[in-house]
């Protein structure tokens, strides 16, 4: 079983239009126009409170430049495409570049906020009229209509500075949030009664940190900190320590190199490998090779510790038919190939995969644990219920974020260290640190 159809093919056209430069400036021009109706709305709901015209107040030129000086950024990126993209990410200081991208995310959420509002209202106004309709010889009522209105005005007093507060408040929140250093969150692998001195192996995983995307140099030094203070006994990461250019490949190097554990550090290819690559995915892997890292492409390497072993595997990023990030397998032959570079002997077995889709093929095979990320957890958690994450970034997904069993078989989803907006509530950045017991 694996991941609908629709929804691969849906990711493969998000990263063609993310991996060419009209695909840039289509995002940002379609950003900026819903950006310019968000103004728009929210101009008028100042204008009908105030009584007066909106742009003969100082204080509506001043908001009318804070909120176009922070959306700057995407107006950059509908004119200019890659180059603009590449402006934003290396030109801006990262304090700025986060404030930027958390008001837009806020603007985002208000907008989303002010259509939720105006269709039942519409639908309201449809359902008067109906009513006057069907009830012609009812009089009006002006008193009626004027405490209506009243009501009304006072209520626009209340949400027009109320409800845009509130959305940026929580932003802000989130973008300080996205900042923090990543915590820490411990799992536990059982591992066989012959599989002894595996007993108290540690495996630290580390995912999607795209480096180059809000996080700044020390940053990065301070996540191989606080990996490295863990003691781990082996490194992992679920791909995606890039974000979308192979000029972030020498950060990358630095980080691997200060990255200490007895058993060496492994590694999976992410899209976002594919995205900065395209088409010259050789030399990100080469990079990640002269590091010191080990790269895992469909295939598994044998750990031997002590007396015992375990198969460690890693798949490539799933491919669709035609896709643009390369031709490359699909889930079903990924797992074919990295499972027969396992011996069957019963030793643990731990699988690698970017995507937490590939466990819904992965679970119906013979693995003990796999290891992926790619979601982010979703960045924005209102909970979970089950095995279900309520987050509303990802609602045609499943496997988000934290621990999975089934039937055996085992999950864990990392929820990464960057971020797509550097916005995260109810989801800090992670490190995971698991336990074979």
């Amino acid at each position: 079983m694996s991941a609908p159809l629709w929804i691969q093919q849906a990711e493969g056209w998000c990263a063609s239009v993310e991996n060419s430069s009209a695909g840039v400036m289509l995002i940002g021009a379609v950003v900026t126009l819903g950006n310019a109706l968000v103004y728009r709305a929210l101009r008028k709901r100042l204008k009908d409170v105030r009584k007066r015209r909106a742009l003969a107040d100082p204080l509506q030129w001043t908001l009318a430049f804070i909120y176009w000086l922070l959306l700057a950024p995407m107006v950059v990126m509908a004119v200019a495409g890659h180059a603009g993209a590449h402006l934003v990410h290396h030109g801006l200081p990262t304090p700025l570049a986060v404030a930027g991208m958390a008001f837009q995310f806020a603007v985002w959420v208000y907008g989303g906020v002010l259509l939720l509002a105006w269709l039942p209202g519409r639908l309201a106004v449809g359902l008067r009229r109906l009513r006057r309709a069907l009830n012609s010889e009812r009089p009006s009522l002006p008193m009626e209509a004027e405490l209506a209105d009243a009501e009304r005005r006072q209520l626009l007093r209340k949400v027009a500075f109320g409800v845009p507060a509130v959305i940026v408040t929580t932003a802000a929140v989130g973008g300080v949030e996205s900042q923090r250093p990543p915590v820490v969150k411990r799992v536990q692998q059982r591992v066989g009664k012959d599989s002894g001195h595996l007993r108290g192996f540690r495996i630290v995983q580390f995912s999607d940190v795209h480096i180059g995307s809000y996080l700044e140099r020390d940053r990065l030094g301070e996540i191989t900190t606080a990996i490295n203070s863990l003691r781990p006994d082996m490194v992992v990461c679920t791909g995606d320590l890039i974000d979308n250019d192979v000029e972030q490949l020498e950060q990358a190097q630095r980080c691997l190199r200060n990255l200490k554990s007895s058993r060496g550090t492994y590694m999976c290819m992410g899209n976002h490998e594919y995205i900065a690559a395209q088409g010259s995915e050789r030399t990100v892997k080469e990079a990640y090779k002269q590091a010191g890292a080990t790269m895992l492409v469909d295939e598994a390497h044998r750990i031997d510790v002590g007396g015992a072993h375990f198969w460690l595997g890693g798949t490539d990023f799933p491919g669709v038919a035609g896709g643009v990030l390369g031709d490359r397998p699909t889930t079903r032959e990924s797992m074919n190939r990295v499972l027969a570079d396992m011996d069957d002997d019963g030793r643990p077995r731990i699988v690698l995969a970017h995507h937490p889709k590939t466990f819904f093929e992965a679970r119906e095979r013979q693995i003990d644990l796999m290891l992926s990320g790619h979601t982010h957890g979703g960045q924005i958690s209102l909970g979970r219920i089950e095995d279900c994450e309520l987050t509303p970034n990802l609602p045609f997904e499943f496997y988000h974020k934290g621990w999975y069993d089934h039937h055996g078989r085992h999950l864990y989803v990392n929820s990464g260290i960057g971020s797509w907006l550097p916005v995260r509530l109810n989801c800090p950045p992670e490190i995971t640190l698991i336990e074979l017991v």
